[in-house]
């Protein structure tokens, strides 16, 4: 399993930066540190103490560089350009090994939900990163299941389609549960909310269990993000305005911000 989550992890990195780089221009690091950065800016290569795991950092409104962000685990480590270590949070889990880049992108989130009193928000990588911390078991699950990511991490699993259909969403912004329930009842095949059966005819209970889990509020009966009609509820003009990501979930933390 271990290969294959490898192999997952490569192809969410490189589909997620074949987004990033279809639709939009992004600012690389060649700011000397020297003579200060240009707002925006983000810069790779630096060094998350804890778990030497490479990260990233951004330029600040004062032109300056922001510390390493690094997930919980790497909390404290200082930058390989200098710069202050990273906040930590709490220590949940993050989407599928690597991100939807089925269903999580290789974006990093923005924030997460609060850590203990006095800790700052935890970041995720992506949206891999935070299933694997908060919905371990239905993420091993998925991995073990040939129907949820396939064998061969060739894109045909049931998971692989739904994530790639929401990271393409995410190009346009955020992604909110009609858009994710219009990937998941089509399987992949449209982000279209027409409210379908959840979950649908044919799919197997590790991809159900692993989307319920990313998505519904912790402690939640399952499947309440899809299922509820009060998260969907219908203004005067009939315009659908689904009811915000519960905090503590992946989907508001790390699978569905805007890449």
């Amino acid at each position: 399993m271990n290969s294959k989550r490898s192999m997952w992890k490569v192809l969410l990195g490189v589909v997620g930066m074949g987004l990033l780089v279809t639709n939009c221009t992004i600012k690389s690091a060649d700011d000397d540190d020297d003579t200060g950065c240009t707002v925006g800016t983000k810069k790779n290569g630096c060094i998350c103490s804890g778990d030497n795991s490479v990260s990233y950092q951004l330029c600040n409104a004062d032109g300056t560089w922001d510390a390493c962000y690094c997930t919980g685990a790497s909390a404290g480590g200082a930058s390989s350009s200098g710069g202050s270590s990273s906040v930590a949070g709490s220590s949940n889990s993050s989407a599928g090994k690597g991100g939807s880049s089925t269903t999580g992108g290789a974006s990093s989130s923005a924030a997460g939900e609060a850590g203990a009193a006095g800790e700052g928000p935890t970041v995720f990588a992506d949206c891999g990163e935070c299933l694997d911390a908060r919905c371990a078991a239905e993420y091993n699950a998925c991995f073990d299941d040939p129907d949820c990511i396939s064998a061969a991490v060739d894109g045909s699993g049931q998971y692989e389609r739904i994530a790639k259909c929401i990271n393409k969403e995410r190009i346009k912004g955020l992604v909110k549960r009609d858009v994710v329930r219009g990937c998941g009842v089509t399987m992949g095949a449209s982000a279209d909310p027409d409210y379908g059966q959840w979950a649908p005819e044919g799919m197997s209970p590790a991809t159900t269990d692993l989307l319920n889990c990313m998505a519904d509020a912790p402690g939640a009966k399952a499947a309440s993000w899809a299922n509820d009609d009060a998260n969907y509820p219908v203004d005067a003009n009939d315009m659908i305005n689904p009811t915000p990501w519960p905090a503590g979930t992946c989907a508001k933390d790390a699978c569905t911000s805007a890449l």
